[in-house]
């Protein structure tokens, strides 16, 4: 669940007011496309997520770690 905050600051990036919203009966879900903007907690767990591949296909063969022991 998105905040009202959130909200308000979307419309502020397109330039929409929330009565023209209202009027033209658009949809929040509608301008969170328009405006590309990202949850910052999903995509922090996308990069968690992402991270954890990397450290996943890391092996123990790599020349810095046999170098630096």
């Amino acid at each position: 669940m998105r905040s009202a905050s959130s909200n308000s600051i979307e419309r502020k990036m397109l330039g929409i007011a929330l009565i023209t919203q209202a009027r033209a009966e658009i949809r929040s879900s509608i301008l969170r496309e328009q405006s590309k903007y990202r949850d910052a907690a999903a995509y922090a767990k996308l990069s968690k997520i992402r991270w954890g591949g990397h450290v996943m296909r890391l092996n123990d063969l790599r020349w810095t770690r046999a170098v630096s022991e």
